[in-house]
């Protein structure tokens, strides 16, 4: 993927994450303003209700999307009235990674499936077209959420780069990359389910922003670590073809997640095995249902090790052998590795911001 980066961009870029993620409104005493006729907007699906705070517009838990389990995301149906979008929405299903999670130093969280949901800030809306950055969390492509950090609150970056900030939660895990393509047509998409979610949250704010004062043409998707890679990945990925028109990568360029993906091959053994570990024929896929997120993860988790095993497959980091969850390469949905010698077409013209810190691998090795 060959970088295409003004100086300007790069400058802006820059100055607005370091502004931004340093300084989040955590503990202030600025009162809220919140009230019937108070930050109300008309999205295409009805009417939603936030509020203000230090004169940025807040809407958090915003339903961008609906999914069954292992199904495709669609579109929300309409409603009548106005939806309260005061508090963040449920947490997609987590894994822990390394054995324990590192994640969730932010506020409470639930987790659902019931997760594709959104959060803005925004300035207030003057009539001035602004630039909108969606941030896409870390975690891999197994863990995370758009708040499990204070420091994803986007309200100074919103002031402080005078943007429009989104934040995003998609399905992880075997829950939304568990590849079941070889049990019939309604799965057949179901290895790339959160990198579709991820597709749909970008039409929706391509469809609505402008509400919130975004500019739907100036789309930056920025993410950190497992963001960076899902940056990556969409890169590569047609469906998100003219979704946004800047990208930025921040730690996220590993083999293995995001810069490489899951082969058909593996992906398959691992849905193989993971059906197995539950005792449910692949006749019967409806007996998945009854399972908890947490019952399929763990059946799935052994199924990435018996497979890296049988496949000789080697770790992200580490030694020996080991597999993790990320979208696959299946030459339809994603016809092509997002990163190498023949990046994808259709991202050549993306201006790409790309960097990583020293010794980041070093450093979590011997934190895990």
């Amino acid at each position: 993927m060959k970088p295409n980066l003004s100086t300007k961009f790069a400058r802006t870029a820059l100055l607005t994450i370091a502004l931004g993620f340093i300084a989040p409104a955590l503990a202030s005493q600025d009162p809220i303003q919140a009230g019937s006729d108070i930050a109300v907007v008309h999205t295409q699906a009805g009417k939603i209700q936030g509020y203000i705070h230090n004169d940025i517009l807040t809407y958090k838990g915003i339903a961008y999307a609906m999914a069954e389990r292992f199904m495709p995301p669609q579109k929300v149906a309409k409603w009548q009235g106005v939806k309260m979008a005061l508090t963040y929405g449920d947490v997609c299903p987590q894994v822990p990674m390394g054995g324990r999670s590192f994640f969730f130093t932010g506020p409470e969280m639930t987790q659902s499936e019931q997760c594709l949901n959104l959060n803005i800030w925004a300035p207030k809306n003057d009539g001035k077209k602004r630039a909108v950055m969606v941030w896409i969390h870390g975690g891999g492509f197994q863990s995370g959420a758009s708040n499990d950090l204070h420091s994803y609150d986007g309200e100074n970056l919103a002031r402080s780069g005078d943007v429009v900030v989104v934040s995003v939660n998609h399905r992880l895990n075997a829950m939304g990359h568990l590849d079941l393509s070889a049990y019939g047509e309604q799965y057949k998409y179901s290895a790339n389910l959160g990198v579709q979610d991820l597709v749909a949250s970008l039409e929706w704010v391509k469809e609505n922003i402008d509400k919130f004062g975004g500019d739907p043409a100036n789309v930056t998707i920025f993410g950190e670590s497992g963001g960076g890679a899902k940056v990556l990945t969409l890169m590569g990925t047609p469906a998100a073809k003219g979704l946004f028109s800047k990208a930025i990568v921040e730690s996220g360029a590993v083999e293995k997640m995001g810069m490489t993906l899951t082969s058909p091959k593996a992906g398959r053994r691992v849905a193989e095995l993971t059906l197995a570990n539950l005792s449910v024929k692949p006749t019967a896929l409806e007996k998945l249902k009854v399972f908890t997120p947490a019952q399929i993860n763990e059946a799935a988790n052994k199924a990435l090790k018996q497979t890296a095993q049988e496949q000789k497959l080697t770790p992200l980091r580490g030694q020996g052998y080991g597999l993790s969850w990320a979208p696959t390469m299946d030459g339809d949905y994603i016809p092509q590795e997002p990163v190498g010698e023949k990046y994808p077409e259709l991202s050549k013209d993306i201006p790409l911001l790309i960097g990583s810190n020293l010794t980041e691998w070093e450093r979590a090795s011997r934190c895990n």
